[in-house]
C-alpha cells in the first residue's frame, strides 16, 4: 500500500501495515501546514507522487527503508495542487488548478509538450484517460476532452453549466460526470 503524506511517501505491508520504505523530499521549505491533496498514481512500477505543485517526483517502488537517494527517477517542479495526474503508456498528463496542462515522457520526464492552455477556470476534479481521449472538468461545469499522446490537441469543449467538483467516472463504454444538481451518463453500455 502507498501512503502520500504532505512530507513523505510510504510503502506499507498490506498484511501487517508495517512500513517498507519511504521517500522524502516532498516539502523542501519543511513548512508546518503543507498539504498534499492530489493523489499519488502508480504505473509500470513506477509511484507518480504529486504535492503542493512543486516537487511532483517520480521513483521506483520498492525496497528498504529511506529510498530517497536510489530510486528516484525525475522530478516536476509544476505539478498539480488538487488534480491528480493521470499516466497512459508513455505518456503523463499533469493539470494544474488553473487548466494549464503538460505532457511529459513518463519514464524520463522529457517535456514532450508543456503550458498548453484548456477552458480557463478552477479545476478540482482530476483528468481520467479512457478510449485515447483525457476528460477534464472545470469547477464551472465545462469539460474539456483532449487526445491522448504527444500532440496537444483539443477535441471538444462540453458545458454543463453547473457547478462540478467531481471527477468523471467510465465504466463500460459510458463517462459519468456529477454537478452539483444532476448525474449524467454520457454513450450506451457496452
Amino acid at each position: 500500500m502507498i501512503v502520500l503524506g504532505g512530507d513523505v511517501v510510504t510503502g506499507h505491508d498490506l498484511k501487517t501495515g508495517e512500513e517498507l520504505w519511504r521517500m522524502t523530499g516532498f516539502n523542501p521549505d519543511n513548512d508546518r501546514n503543507y498539504r498534499t491533496i492530489a493523489s499519488a498514481t502508480y504505473y509500470d512500477g513506477l509511484v507518480y507522487a504529486p504535492t503542493r505543485e512543486r516537487p511532483l517526483q517520480v521513483f521506483k517502488a520498492g525496497g528498504r527503508g529511506d529510498i530517497t537517494g536510489t530510486n528516484l527517477a525525475w522530478r516536476f517542479q509544476n505539478g498539480p495542487d488538487v488534480p491528480t495526474p493521470v499516466v497512459g503508456g508513455k505518456y503523463f498528463y499533469s493539470f494544474n488548478d488553473r487548466g494549464i496542462v503538460w505532457c511529459l515522457d513518463a519514464k524520463t520526464g522529457q517535456e514532450i509538450y508543456g503550458r498548453q492552455r484548456i477552458k480557463p477556470g478552477t479545476y478540482s476534479a482530476s483528468p481520467v484517460l479512457a478510449d485515447g481521449k483525457i476528460y477534464i472538468t472545470n469547477e464551472d461545469g465545462v469539460t474539456t476532452v483532449l487526445k491522448a499522446g504527444p500532440q496537444f490537441e483539443i477535441l471538444a469543449e462540453n458545458n454543463m453549466n453547473d457547478y462540478c467538483l467531481g471527477s468523471i467516472a467510465v465504466s463500460e463504454g459510458q463517462l459519468f460526470l456529477r454537478t452539483a444538481t444532476t448525474l449524467y451518463c454520457i454513450g450506451k453500455h457496452k
